[in-house]
């Protein structure tokens, strides 16, 4: 703790259980950290170290995404630097790789959400990595009460619905039936997010959706179902950093323990407040005006 730069995974040639070790006591270590204590860790070069643990696809790449969503909850210097070291370029791999385990492709995912809040001047960098189309099965997942819907598919719908909306905000190109799936999977992350703060953020993405489509932007027609299941009320107007978002606990990726939707499902157990509005701590934008 009191020097993380001498950490083993830094030293050549440690091994694979040297990696692990490491990657899950940094990813308590962020967890927990001040952001004094985050800033230090950036110094120390944890981010770089951070990408060539996640080279890997095993438990310790888990733990390493988990550590990059612990690092830029609340902390702006972690995700300028995630950004500047192109961590969200390896973490888009890992999203999309077949090969990864569901929990790093949750990991990861929730890290780009993070990463997504630097602001509406950074988050065009992330869109650059992505495609939007690669996120909408992740808006849906098995219905409820099948066997095979997990917590990490719960928790993969609500951040890939945050991560959406985060991106809507930079000038995403998508055709009219892209929009058309997007605003189904965020109509259904809506409906099934336990968490009012959460749905008012996924509120602000289906009205972006709706009026794009309204213009005939993507050409394309909302149903009128879609339109009456989607008539939501406004969100509200706290400003605080949504990337304070938590899966659970700093054990979530350890599959011994999934997150839950209680009272510990976002911020910590409740010592940090959520913004429903994912625009990036821009503190007049015109989303609080009320009207």
């Amino acid at each position: 703790r009191q020097d993380p730069s001498h950490s083993p995974a830094q030293r050549g040639g440690a091994s694979r259980d040297e990696k692990l070790a490491a990657a899950r006591a940094l990813k308590f270590l962020a967890f927990n950290a001040t952001p004094e204590y985050k800033s230090g860790l950036i110094e120390a070069g944890l981010f770089r170290m951070l990408l060539q643990i996640m080279d890997d696809s095993g438990t310790a790449a888990e733990h390493a995404a988990s550590c990059m969503y612990s690092m830029a909850r609340e902390h702006q210097p972690s995700k300028l630097e995630l950004l500047c070291v192109a961590a969200h370029r390896k973490l888009v791999e890992k999203l999309r790789s077949n090969a990864a385990s569901k929990q790093l492709q949750l990991n990861a995912c929730a890290a780009l959400y993070a990463i997504s809040c630097a602001g509406k001047p950074h988050v065009a960098k992330v869109v650059a990595e992505v495609e939007l189309r690669d996120l909408t099965p992740l808006l849906n997942p098995p219905s409820a009460g099948r066997e095979e819907r997990t917590a990490q598919d719960e928790q993969m719908q609500l951040f890939a619905a945050l991560f959406v909306v985060n991106l809507l905000h930079a000038k995403v190109k998508m055709e009219a039936y892209e929009a058309q799936s997007l605003l189904e999977g965020l109509g259904r992350a809506h409906d099934e997010a336990g968490e009012a703060q959460a749905r008012d953020i996924i509120n602000l993405g289906i009205k972006k959706l709706q009026k794009r489509l309204a213009k005939g932007g993507g050409g394309g027609k909302v149903p009128t179902s879609s339109l009456k299941r989607l008539s939501l009320s406004r969100g509200t107007s706290r400003k605080f950093d949504s990337s304070s978002y938590n899966t659970g606990s700093s054990t979530h990726s350890d599959g011994a323990n999934p997150p839950s939707y209680g009272g510990e499902a976002f911020g910590g157990g409740g010592a940090e407040e959520v913004s429903p509005a994912p625009h990036f701590q821009k503190r007049k934008s015109g989303l609080f005006r009320k009207r």
